[in-house]
């Protein structure tokens, strides 16, 4: 329905009332009996005109053949204007852009020559432009709109459009006698074009807008040159775009301060004719001798000029109607106009659209000629003959047509065919028995035999081919075979026939592609291979691409056996069977036990198991805590510095010589005030300074530094990467030489710090080098997130298998479905780990997890203290071996917090024993890395790239080249080995609905009173850590409604009790989230039912059988608010409450127990029966 185009879909809605409301109209054109419309897409009001869009062309048709009366007003509907292929419209100008830019812009973009090609015409406020064309473009329109707006004009972003054609033309010269109504009679006339008017706007300045119902009629108009009571009128077409200037103009002249003359000049030569025209003006204007140019002449001028011309002899003309197209076109065969236009040279006598139109100067001789035109026009005979199917269809051939006509020419005559009858239409009755006889003597008509070994050829795609290509001929096989039966032309008998003798007798060898899905293909060759062994007379190859075959040989043949195949294809039944298993798709492709299966089933139902879409990739079989390591991508973090040592290499280096002397002279100045003190500790002499220790000094350090880092512990300062051991000398200092030792000393110092760069091109070429190879953060989140991403669409691949399967009956694809999903099932097993540790694992431990399931292709859920892995049997327990060893090899390792909180990372910088810690996240990195016992790693520090060596505890700049020690410093070495309270640890502690009860409130006390009294002897062998309280609105919306039912129908007094219910730690946060759900409740017990089963005592509960402690000894017990109601003895086999025996009604209890007189427990067999109201956390105490 919507394939159908826009244009076709769409019609324009013209003089609308002001009053008439857009629903009303959207109403009465769905409205199929009122306007014969359907189904509106969008209905577009502008002013007294409208755009309806249908849903489909054919609702268009139909409401454009109706006549249209809505609210007793009515309504005129036309086609939307099509676009107009000779002008196009440039918006968007500045203004002030002249338009011999314009006109070189256009040039560039079009390829073409202004004026040759194309001419422009600005709108009055020089933001439009129309482009009219004078030749096809030399490239498609989108194209070159595309190109148009990637480029700007003079600042401004311009846009390209196609204009639609325009439905008004502008008429000028006219005398104040022409009226509009004048004007609406002229031009609906057949002198001014008989065209259907909409309406005439009369403007100032001998000018008016002519409006017309159809489009195509200003083509018309513009065409024929126009005369109205012996004025000649100059006729354009209208744009408003570029005519919005006429009105305003004419206030102007009639004030007195301004003419027409700029405004018109820049519609004078716009035509609304094909572009291919080159002269637009000259097709609109000739007729009536306007002298008008391309750019200059006005409707002011033109109108002076008609005023001055000496007035011409009066024309007479008469026009005679002729609407019947028959005797039209036997006028234009009989040569008449012509020949009474030779015989009467001053009188012109031409055949029109729609008559013949004569004109002269003697009125009597007008109508002479008239009368004659009209003896021909009365005279016209018509003539009939009857022919079959088979030769009327041949008739109706238009090169059959074609060549009739032509030798019908000269009788005059002509002919139409409908349905098995022939008209011939003839000047006379004489000329029509004439036409008769030569069109019966030119149809021939003959039979060609056809041997058996040809029947089937035509029946072939060829054969018809081959009779589209013969001209001049029709062709019937008989309906018993045998014989073929052929009208032709007379004359052209032995050259068909020979040609279709020929044509049977000659082999065709032909080639079939038979696309189908490759899984068609391969059930084809698999199950259906005897049928393709027996095709013998054919050659089949399967394509390169999988996707079809390859039928090739004699074409008959080919397409019987394309015939077959297609029909075997059809009857093929296809079904999506989608497997979700954890490592299923490993099972199927990589297990020998998975193939088996899929082989087997194939054989046993006769099907095929497309695997295309199934995926899986072995992971190497690499350490995976190396693996998680490398697969972590360079992290970059942000630190800031007063003295970062990545810049220092910039500092002074655009001074020159005369700055680099001073800072050595400096370091001199320095060097000899430590040569002094050691000069004076080695000769025991007075000094200022005292004695200091040269093990301890600072070389390196500037001393306008804060003297606090002097004060920092010795253990704190890292160890020198430069040792000077000036211990050795025992020569004492002298004054002379001070200066000597100190140029000597700082000498030493400059050739042992190595990298050091003192040329300005060689710091320039190492700060290019870090811009070079930094690396920004988004690249780099982008980076971590696509491995995320990777490795999560590769775990899920792993556990997804979606298979399509090919059967002959719809029964074995169900059966192959059942069938797989039972053997999947039965392999699938679950497998629990205990650990601690899990339930503070850290961002590399956890990506170690996920890339055991990976590996392994497993699922991998941890709850607490406990990982479940579910899978297949064999993955499981391979994956349990991995998951034990990162378990075991990182036991010591801290989560992110921890790391923050006990360890810090440090720096120095050069000559700085101030130690500046790493950010916290960088820690974090730099601590796993040496817990993993990494010898390097690589980093960012400000989108700088960096290298850490964790054996020489250094870091290195590759931007500066330069290095820096580090150190690890533990905070606090009691967090490594002190694990986290029972207190701060909670299953729940990322619920929303879940709150801690305060310990010293009320609320605790009871509970807690509650519990243990409830305890008996274990009183003093709990220990309840915490307790929790669950707040989950459905569950509890629920429960009351129950409740509230419960209580209507129950005879029991007591309805609501509240109980303890043990489970283990796997089960908590489902209890918590979806209630007590049978479907992992129950497991424990179900001596009196198969239900959730609920203790009155705690005792009961708190015993490792109904809540295993897990690997922290932790025990979880829920305090429940249960509805008992009605209740009786429970049995094992009971999976619903059972039926009460004395009432008259089917009403069952509402929950069974143990004993009636003293119960210790309830089972309930309705999960809304029971609310989860706290948890309490708690374990034993031995000893």
């Amino acid at each position: 329905m919507m394939a159908d185009s826009l244009e076709e879909r769409s019609l324009d809605i013209l003089d609308i009332p002001d009053d008439l409301d857009d629903d009303l109209l959207t109403l009465y054109f769905e409205n199929k009996r009122r306007s014969g419309g359907g189904n509106v897409a969008f209905l577009e009001r502008r002013g007294n005109q409208a755009l309806v869009v249908f849903e489909d062309a054919e609702t268009a048709v139909s409401v454009l053949s109706k006549s249209h009366v809505l609210l007793n007003t009515p309504l005129t509907l036309r086609r939307k204007p099509p676009k107009d292929p000779g002008k196009l419209l440039l918006r968007g100008l500045n203004p002030h852009t002249s338009l011999d830019h314009v006109e070189l812009f256009m040039e560039n973009i079009t390829k073409m020559a202004f004026e040759t090609d194309f001419t422009l015409y600005p709108s009055p406020n020089k933001d439009l432009v129309l482009v009219h064309l004078k030749r096809p473009l030399p490239k498609d329109f989108q194209m070159l709109s595309d190109e148009v707006s990637k480029k700007s004009l003079n600042g401004a972003k311009v846009t390209l459009e196609q204009v639609e054609s325009t439905d008004s033309v502008l008429v000028a010269n006219l005398s104040p006698a022409h009226t509009e109504d004048i004007l609406e009679l002229y031009f609906g006339s057949s002198r001014g074009g008989g065209a259907d008017v909409l309406g005439v706007s009369m403007l100032s300045n001998g000018c008016a807008k002519v409006s017309f119902k159809d489009v195509k009629s200003v083509d018309c108009i513009l065409q024929k040159s126009h005369n109205l009571e012996g004025t000649d009128l100059v006729v354009k077409p209208y744009f408003d775009f570029l005519h919005a200037v006429v009105d305003q103009s004419s206030v102007s002249a009639q004030d007195g301060q301004g003419t027409l003359t700029e405004g018109v000049n820049q519609i004078d030569t716009v035509s609304s004719q094909s572009p291919t025209v080159s002269d637009p003006v000259a097709s609109t204007t000739s007729a009536h001798g306007a002298a008008l140019t391309d750019n200059t002449t006005s409707i002011a001028n033109a109108t002076t000029a008609s005023a001055t011309e000496p007035s011409i002899q009066k024309e007479c003309v008469s026009f005679i109607s002729v609407p019947d197209p028959t005797k039209h076109q036997l006028l234009s065969l009989s040569n008449l106009p012509e020949n009474l236009t030779k015989a009467h040279p001053k009188f012109d006598v031409s055949l029109a659209k729609d008559g013949v139109q004569i004109k002269g100067p003697d009125q009597i001789e007008v109508e002479r000629l008239k009368n004659k035109v009209l003896e021909f026009l009365t005279g016209v005979a018509q003539g009939h003959l009857t022919y079959d199917d088979f030769k009327a269809e041949f008739l109706k051939r238009e090169d059959v047509k074609k060549r009739l006509n032509l030798s019908l020419k000269d009788i005059p005559s002509t002919f139409s065919v409908s349905d098995n009858m022939v008209t011939i239409t003839s000047s006379s009755r004489s000329a029509a028995k004439q036409a008769e006889d030569l069109i019966k003597s030119q149809i021939a008509e003959f039979t060609v035999p056809m041997a058996k070994e040809y029947e089937s050829v035509v029946f072939s795609e060829e054969w018809s081919d081959f009779l589209v290509a013969l001209d001049f001929c029709c062709v019937k096989v008989s309906d018993t075979g045998g014989m073929i039966t052929v009208v032709t032309l007379t004359g052209m008998e032995k050259d068909k026939k020979d040609k279709i003798v020929e044509f049977l007798s000659t082999p065709h060898q032909k080639e079939t592609v038979l696309s189908m899905e490759p899984g068609m293909l391969k059930f084809l060759q698999l199950h259906h291979r005897d049928l393709l062994a027996d095709m013998g007379e054919v050659i089949l190859f399967p394509l390169e691409t999988g996707d079809g075959l390859s039928i090739q040989g004699d074409s008959t043949v080919c397409q019987s056996a394309a015939e077959l195949l297609s029909a075997i294809i059809g009857s093929i039944f296809k079904r999506n069977i989608v497997v979700k298993q954890p490592g299923i798709s490993r099972f199927l492709l990589e297990d020998e036990e998975g193939v088996s299966i899929l082989a087997k089933m194939t054989a046993k139902f006769e099907v095929y198991i497309d695997m295309s879409k199934v995926h899986w990739e072995p992971l190497e079989d690499n350490d995976i805590l190396e693996l998680a390591w490398k697969m972590t991508n360079s992290q970059n973090f942000q630190r800031s510095s007063c003295a970062n040592f990545i810049q220092e290499s910039n500092v002074g280096v655009p001074n020159g010589r005369n700055s680099t002397d001073a800072r050595t002279s400096a370091r001199i100045e320095e060097a000899k005030k430590m040569l002094a003190v050691i000069g004076s500790d080695l000769n025991p002499q007075p000094s200022s300074l005292g004695s200091m220790d040269i093990d301890s000094q600072d070389l390196y350090s500037d001393q306008s530094q804060d003297t606090s880092a002097v004060a920092e512990d010795e253990a704190d300062s890292p160890r020198s990467l430069q040792t000077l051991d000036l211990q050795s000398s025992s020569t004492p200092m002298n004054a002379c030489s001070l200066d000597e030792d100190a140029s000597l000393l700082l000498a030493i110092q400059l050739s042992m710090e190595t990298n050091q760069r003192t040329e300005t091109e060689d710091i320039q070429e190492a700060l290019e080098l870090s811009k070079r190879d930094s690396m920004p953060t988004e690249e780099n989140i982008q980076l971590e997130r696509a491995f995320e991403m990777s490795l999560q669409d590769a775990i899920k691949s792993s556990n997804t298998a979606e298979i399509f399967v090919y059967a002959n009956y719809n029964l074995d694809l169900v059966r192959v479905d059942i069938a797989l999903s039972k053997k999947v099932g039965m392999r699938q097993c679950e497998e629990k780990i205990e650990n601690k540790n899990l339930k503070k694992l850290s961002s590399h431990q956890k990506k170690c997890i996920e890339l055991i399931k990976r590996k392994h292709a497993v699922e991998i859920s941890i709850q607490g203290t406990t990982a479940i892995l579910s899978g297949f049997k064999d993955y499981v327990y391979e994956a349990m071996i991995d998951l034990k060893n990162v378990l075991r090899r990182t036991e010591n390792m801290m989560n992110d917090a921890e790391i923050v909180k006990a360890v810090q990372w440090v720096w120095y910088e050069q000559g700085s024993s101030k130690a500046i810690p790493y950010p916290p996240d960088a820690t974090v990195f730099i601590e796993n890395a040496w817990r993993i016992k990494q010898k390097k790693i690589d980093i960012l520090f400000n989108n700088q790239p960096c290298s850490i060596d964790l054996e020489k505890m250094e870091e290195h700049s590759l931007a500066s080249g330069k290095s820096v020690p580090i150190k690890r410093k533990m905070l606090s070495t009691e967090d490594l080995y002190t694990d986290a309270t029972d207190e701060d640890y909670s299953l729940l502690s990322n619920m929303p609905e879940v709150s801690t009860v305060d310990v010293d409130s009320d609320e605790f006390q009871e509970v807690v009173k509650d519990f243990y009294d409830t305890l008996q002897d274990n009183h003093n062998k709990i220990k309840i850590i915490k307790v929790e309280k669950l707040m989950n609105k459905l569950l509890n919306d629920q429960y009351r409604l129950k409740k509230a039912s419960i209580e209507r129908s129950s005879s029991e007094q007591q309805v609501e009790r509240i109980l303890y219910h043990g489970t283990s730690e796997t089960s908590v946060k489902e209890i918590c989230i979806h209630g007590f759900n049978r479907s992992f409740c129950g497991k424990n017990a179900t001596v009196y039912g198969q239900g959730v089963y609920f203790a009155v005592n705690a005792v009961l509960s708190v015993s490792d059988t109904y809540s295993p402690p897990n690997a922290d000894g932790h025990k979880f017990i829920f305090v429940a608010k249960v509805l008992t109601g009605d209740f009786t003895v429970g049995k094992h086999e009971m999976k619903t409450a059972p039926l009460k025996e004395n009432s008259a009604v089917p009403v069952r209890y509402h929950s069974v127990t143990d004993q009636i007189d003293s119960p210790t427990l309830f089972v309930i067999f309705n999960d809304t029966q029971a609310y989860p109201q706290y948890m309490i956390t708690c374990k034993k105490i031995y000893g």
